[in-house]
């Protein structure tokens, strides 16, 4: 144990090291495999400053009466702001350059008037290690937020272990000084070598940092996949397959606890016409539009999935097929009336509404609200029809 704590072993070496393997992966992650590209040439950054800043801490020591300490707590603080942005690409949250550069101007100044001669060290360490106290505060809560919403509260706290680790440290010397800065403290660089116990708890938290910043990258990236994989790219409404998924689990829950739900099968009409006179873009705005006026009409807890094409289905737990029908009369009005392109007729659509205690299987389900939607289509368009179990499966089909 004595040896890895030892003078033989230069810890600060081993963390320059360390920031520089992590700043060229992330330029890899960034640059050839194009993956979050500007959250990942910020990590590289940061990873990159850090490293900067532990040999102008340690030459320090080399030339003391040079204030090398003073650029290296400034090149710290620099990586601290770099790490705050690429959380906020990462994350996909709003930048914030105003109070980073009214930060940075502040600690470029307080160094100066050190380096001028007009404050003391002791001041403007202290000051140097407090704003980097509140931008590690402002940036662990701003990551556990984010990733509580993106994931969960226990997921969260794991991944921002290594930034409260950071942040304890770094407030236990703002503690020890505000205690203790007459008997104690002269200097504080943020930098400077420190007990190897502490060099070793900076080189595992430079590792988790990492490591827990390339684990959020990935969920991310997994969640985008799955996203991809359950939307429609046109409407980002549920594609056919996650629908089904959800009608699945609706069933289930409908047999094991009588949980009623109604479903409503709806469907552009004459968007064959609208397609072959105004274009595909016209058709695409059209779809486009119907989902925006699905999502404005009906509640948040209903499911809207693009069923295919122009067809188009929602889920509504709690409803009877009564009350689903007024909902899609709701929507036959407000597609009537909306605009959704300059010269063109107003968009109408035909739908059918059927609820699950018409039926003992989900395939029976959608079958009934298919049969109702087309026997809308039949009586004139532009209205619900409400199933039966009795409803013929239709000969023919209308556009």
């Amino acid at each position: 144990m004595d040896v890895y704590l030892s003078a033989s072993i230069d810890l600060s070496k081993v963390n320059i090291l360390i920031a520089l393997f992590f700043c060229l992966c992330w330029l890899v992650i960034g640059k050839p495999l194009r993956l979050y590209y500007q959250s990942s040439v910020r990590f590289s950054a940061a990873n990159g400053f850090f490293a900067l800043s532990l040999v102008l801490g340690a030459q320090q020591f080399t030339f003391p009466v040079t204030n090398l300490w003073v650029i290296a707590d400034l090149t710290l603080l620099i990586t601290l702001v770099m790490y705050n942005l690429a959380l906020r690409h990462l994350l996909v949250l709003p930048l914030d350059p105003r109070w980073i550069r009214v930060l940075m101007i502040g600690a470029a100044g307080v160094a100066a008037l050190h380096l001028l001669g007009q404050i003391s060290a002791n001041l403007t360490s202290v000051t140097l290690l407090l704003l980097a106290l509140f931008i590690l505060i402002s940036t662990t809560w701003m990551k556990f937020r984010a990733l509580a919403s993106a994931f969960n509260y226990s997921n969260a706290a794991i991944l921002s272990i290594p930034d409260i680790s950071l942040v304890l440290i770094i407030g236990m010397k703002s503690a020890m000084w505000l205690l203790y800065q007459r008997e104690v403290i002269t200097a504080i660089p943020l930098s400077s070598k420190s007990s190897p116990i502490l060099m070793w708890i900076y080189i595992v938290l430079i590792i988790l940092i990492n490591v827990t910043a390339v684990g959020t990258a990935v969920s991310r990236l997994i969640i985008r996949m799955k996203h991809l994989a359950d939307h429609d790219q046109l409407t980002g409404l549920l594609n056919r397959r996650a629908f089904e998924a959800k009608l699945a689990d609706y069933f289930g829950l409908y047999q094991r606890y009588n949980m009623p739900f109604s479903i409503i099968m709806l469907d552009i009409d004459h968007f064959k016409l609208i397609n072959d006179k105004y274009g595909h873009a016209a058709g695409d705005n059209a779809i486009v539009n119907t989902a925006s006026v699905f999502r404005q009409t009906v509640r948040q807890t209903d499911v809207i999935a693009r069923f295919g094409g122009e067809e188009f289905i929602i889920l509504l737990p709690g409803q009877t097929a009564s009350e689903a029908n007024e909902v899609a009369n709701k929507i036959c009005k407000a597609l009537r009336t909306s605009e959704w392109q300059i010269n063109t007729p107003a968009l109408t659509i035909s739908a059918g509404c059927a609820d699950v205690t018409m039926v003992n299987s989900q395939d029976r389900l959608l079958t009934l609200a298919d049969n109702a939607l087309y026997e809308a289509k039949r009586n004139g368009r532009d209205q619900s029809i409400i199933a039966t179990p009795a409803h013929p499966i239709p000969t023919a089909t209308a556009n």
